[in-house]
């Protein structure tokens, strides 16, 4: 109670103090205080440094608190400013026992006190009370970016990472796993905080083969600073992977299945002894899975007018394979070094069925036939880091969990449930010195079958036949090196990242007409490369003046791209040099309200398939072609933001802005033979305006057990594309929200570790440049009960509960009517077991004590 009693006191005296102690400094400019107080504050069993520690300097006559501080993520801190006199030092934290440390004079005899390391013992009394009650909360709010704890959450167990996207405010996840955020596709996904270790076309391939389970939370990160890739116009979503190895050997085994037939297995083993912590993790996953879909339409360029009708239903299945293996190893107390390495392999097959219906201008038929096609795919994988990190702090550079990559905007020990408004950049007391280097090679490759059979009518008679094969082939690899250090009273960041990709894509295809012999299509085989490399440099300063926080940075790239047509001869340079700056500003009202600003710019670089002018194959009324003089596009994005803290949860207000210029923009235009096309060309601009609202609750006086957030947003998106149709212009409105709601009903049934969690999310319909698409509904429910003390669970989960997963869209056009449905049939149930061994239970609970603090010490990063 006593220690309670000292933060509150710190809490509300600290902004009067130093408001005080600067006025005074203000009246005797010629005698400005010189004292300095410094040290740093770590784990006496782990000697860790603990972030977020609350330092209290106290007057030793009168026991008067004269001022305080937070420890920064390497635990150090430095209190400047104290006039000559006797003081004590107290250091908490929560989880910990307070230490005092008395006798701390400063004067003539030396005004610069370093109390050196000071260890806090954990506090035993404490533990089991904070293990129950300090849950982190389901949101936390930073500075440049929302953090959603979903470690372990109900409606995504014995699911994949897109299980647990889906959940997420902001994020859409379409049948296919590609990933938009707040309505642009334009995303880098980003795992510990370094890009996914596969090409940008396969990272829906990718998420679909990394479990839920292994992930510990999400972070979006909508307007990114310059020390980031730019890649990504909507901004960054941020996949944080648990790290769970301590001292012994632990780990977790998860196994389960659903009503379609699919079924996954996993493991993740932990050990650490020493300066050395290991971890593995392997993943299998059968997935199983139906669908459908139909279109409408009108022929309006003929005369009379004609119909085409389609129906198609599919049926796929996919097995993959995931192994995952890291290791740190501390060198010195100032130096260690990591490395990781992962595979996966997966297989795929689909079946489609397809029948074409024309019909004449009274709906008669005037010719019918089916289509089956059967696709063959199968792909690998592999991604190699080795990194190293020193400390010019002297302090421990090791990262608990064996971490395979520098983490992403990591906090330390601290986060609190709520995650407070934070108060921007730290000064130079608060800032490390550090050096990171990290190298990375991946590779993955890719071959495809896909066989194309037409018969006539509901007969045998062959109409058609055509087969395609596909070869591709991906090497990349990168360096990248990080600094970061304290400058009078700014915290400098700067770095270099290259990275050189080299991708080679082979198409064989061949076809025939009815029983004749299969020849080759010699409008469709092509081989191409794709070469590209990047070199960037970046440079970013920030502070922090009482509670105002700046930071501004700008980062420089130079980018080399060649596109090559092997078979005929045709080599595209695109070469381009871009700026992009970025800027911050924070405002800390009080200790529940906070406002802040931001702007950056960002592009998103064509992809090796947007490039390709080769026609696809797949429908041969409805193909695609890329575009060779494709040019990236830039985004400009300012964000306002306003955070409030209340007793039953936290509101994000952010209203914000994006103009785009070069948009790439995906179109159909209609040839003379009725076959669609459907490619992409840089439009003019696009505006985007709109604010989002995100509510997070956790109403235990409303409703005890009741934990969860509520999201709405809504925008305007204006597009003009007059410059490759006069008809390409477009102004609409667009909507919608979502629900993630959790309930304890251990306590109401008095059956213990029972939790009930529902998601709920809707797209309202929206206008195109050329249609409009239609409204989307999708709901998860699920029931875990936790078994053996919570060393196991059982979970059991309905998705798509109200049979609505699905999407419609409509082109509505002065030469055609097009009218498409699709059903995502992804109505299923599953059931999952999992069980953890070992130290995974003390990990836990040091875990929860990490996090149990009452505030969030926030970074600008």
């Amino acid at each position: 109670m006593r220690r309670l009693f000292t933060l509150l006191a710190m809490l509300l005296l600290l902004p009067g103090a130093a408001q005080m102690t600067r006025a005074q400094e203000a009246g005797r400019p010629s005698e400005a205080p010189q004292g300095r107080i410094s040290g740093l504050v770590v784990d006496a069993e782990t000697a860790e440094p603990i972030a977020s520690a609350t330092v209290g300097v106290w007057r030793s006559p009168d026991s008067t608190l004269v001022t305080g501080a937070v420890t920064s993520n390497v635990g150090r801190f430095a209190i400047e400013g104290l006039r000559d006199g006797a003081y004590y030092v107290t250091v908490s934290f929560v989880g910990y026992e307070t230490q005092t440390l008395p006798g701390v004079v400063l004067g003539s005899a030396g005004r610069r006190a370093d109390l050196g390391s000071i260890r806090l013992a954990p506090d035993t009394q404490m533990l089991d009370e904070v293990e129950i009650a300090a849950e982190r909360a389901a949101v936390q709010i930073q500075i440049d970016r929302t953090v959603y704890n979903t470690a372990d959450t109900p409606v995504a167990v014995g699911g994949t990472a897109t299980n647990v996207l889906e959940t997420i405010p902001s994020i859409d996840v379409d049948v296919d796993g590609n990933i938009s955020l707040r309505g642009s596709g334009n995303v880098a996904v980003l795992v510990n905080g370094r890009p996914a270790p596969v090409s940008a076309e396969y990272i829906a391939s990718y998420l679909r083969q990394l479990p839920a389970g292994a992930i510990d939370r999400v972070e979006v990160i909508p307007n990114p600073s310059a020390r980031y890739e730019p890649d990504g116009m909507g901004g960054i979503i941020n996949i944080v992977l648990k790290e769970e190895a301590e001292l012994g050997l632990g780990g977790t085994l998860v196994a389960g299945g659903d009503s379609q037939g699919g079924y996954n297995a996993s493991g993740t083993f932990t050990y650490g002894r020493g300066p050395l912590n290991l971890a593995a993790t392997y993943g299998f996953r059968q997935e199983e899975g139906i669908g459908g879909g139909s279109s409408f339409r009108i022929n309006r360029y003929a005369d009379p007018l004609t119909f085409f009708d389609q129906v198609e239903d599919e049926d796929e299945a996919e097995t993959s394979h995931r192994l995952s293996l890291s290791a740190d190893y501390q060198l010195t107390a100032q130096t260690s070094i990591n490395a990781s390495a992962q595979a996966g392999a997966e297989d795929e097959w689909e079946e489609e069925a397809a029948r074409f219906l024309e019909l004449d201008a009274a709906r008669d038929p005037l010719n019918s036939y089916r289509r089956l096609v059967e696709e063959n795919g199968n792909g690998w994988n592999a991604d190699f880091r080795l990194g190293l990190t020193h400390s010019f702090d002297g302090v421990s550079t090791r990262r608990a969990g064996g971490s395979s990559g520098r983490d992403f905007g990591r906090r330390g020990r601290g986060g609190r449930g709520r995650g407070g408004p934070s108060g921007g950049a730290s000064g130079s007391g608060n800032v490390g010195h550090s050096l990171t280097v990290e190298a990375r090679f991946d590779a993955s490759a890719n071959d495809n079958e896909d066989l194309f059979t037409e018969f006539v009518a509901d007969g045998d008679a062959l109409r058609e036949r055509q087969n395609g094969y596909t070869d591709r082939n991906r090497r990349e690899g990168s360096l990248q090196i990080d600094y970061v250090r304290p400058l009078t009273g700014f915290r400098l960041e700067a770095g270099y990242k290259g990275d050189l990709e080299k991708l080679y894509s082979d198409l064989y295809s061949e076809s025939a007409e009815g029983e004749d012999p299969l020849a080759p299509d010699l409008g469709l085989i092509n081989t191409f490369d794709y070469d590209q490399s990047i070199h960037a440099v970046y440079a970013q300063l920030a502070r922090q003046w009482g509670p105002l926080g700046v930071q501004a940075g700008l980062r420089a790239e130079t980018a080399q791209t060649t596109f090559t047509l092997q078979n005929t001869n045709e080599a595209f340079d695109n070469d381009y040099v871009s700026l992009f700056p970025s800027a911050f500003f924070t405002y800390k009202l009080s200790e529940t309200h906070l406002v802040k600003a931001s702007y950056s710019r960002r592009i998103h670089r064509p992809r090796s398939r947007s490039l390709n002018p080769f026609p696809s194959y797949d429908d041969p009324l409805n193909i695609r072609v890329g575009n060779p003089a494709l040019k990236p596009e830039y985004i400009d994005a300012l964000e306002a933001g306003y955070v409030h803290l209340a007793p039953w949860g936290s509101v994000t207000l952010t209203p914000y802005y994006r103009r785009t210029t070069d948009v790439m923009r995906r179109f159909q235009n209609l040839r003379d033979d009725g076959v669609t096309v459907r490619t992409v060309d840089n439009f003019d601009t696009s505006t985007s305006s709109g604010v989002e609202l995100i509510t997070s609750m956790d109403a235990q006086a409303l409703l005890p057990g009741l934990r969860g957030y509520v999201s709405f947003e809504g925008f305007r998106m204006v597009t003009d594309g007059s410059n490759v149709d006069t008809d390409f212009q477009n102004n609409a409105f667009g909507w919608g929200g979502r629900l993630n709601a959790s309930y304890d009903l251990g306590n109401p049934f008095g059956v213990g570790g029972l939790d009930l969690q529902t998601t709920f999310r809707y797209r309202a319909p929206m206008a195109t440049e050329q249609g409009r698409s239609g409204s989307f509904t999708w709901m998860d429910v699920a029931l875990r009960q936790a078994l053996f003390q919570e060393r196991a669970s059982l979970t059991l989960r309905a998705r798509d509960l109200l049979g609505t997963a699905g999407f419609t869209y409509i082109i509505d056009q002065p030469e055609l009517y097009n009218a498409f449905e699709r059903d995502f049939g992804a109505q299923a149930v599953g059931v999952t077991f999992t069980y953890s061994f070992g130290q995974e239970q003390q990990n836990r609970r040091r875990q929860r004590r990490d996090e149990g603090e009452d505030f969030e010490q926030g970074e600008m990063e």
